[in-house]
């Protein structure tokens, strides 16, 4: 019997510890929920100002240089004014979202292995 109730005490135990690991789990998860609302956010803001940026870019901003330059041919132009410059960030902000569409793709797809997994099992069991 004392070797019994020693095992119920180990699992007890473990069961309870791992039940702490549980609630950090969920405290953390809740706390990147946040986070993450404030993620969205802020991505929607950067998303408009670089829409906002490529907009400029390819109308006014050629505009704007073309008339700073005639009118000062000596003028010392903003890095805007450098078609490189806002290229390469419009570049790098699409890079961005390419790499957050692959980490939303793969966590929103990884369940789906498990059920492909389980119809090839299924599918050989009907051979």
């Amino acid at each position: 019997m004392g070797t019994h109730y020693g095992r119920d005490m180990t699992n007890i135990d473990e069961a309870r510890a791992s039940q702490d690991r549980g609630q950090q789990l969920l405290d953390q998860v809740v706390a990147d929920q946040r986070q993450f609302e404030e993620f969205l956010v802020w991505l929607s803001d950067a998303s408009t100002r670089a829409d906002e940026l490529a907009d400029y870019y390819a109308g006014q901003g050629q505009i704007d240089t073309e008339a700073i330059l005639a009118a000062d041919p000596e003028a010392v132009t903003p890095p805007v004014a450098n078609e490189d410059a806002a290229w390469e960030a419009l570049a790098a902000h699409e890079d961005g979202l390419l790499r957050l569409l692959r980490i939303v793709t793969r966590e929103l797809t990884s369940g789906l292995d498990h059920v492909d997994e389980d119809d090839d099992e299924d599918d050989s069991e009907e051979e």
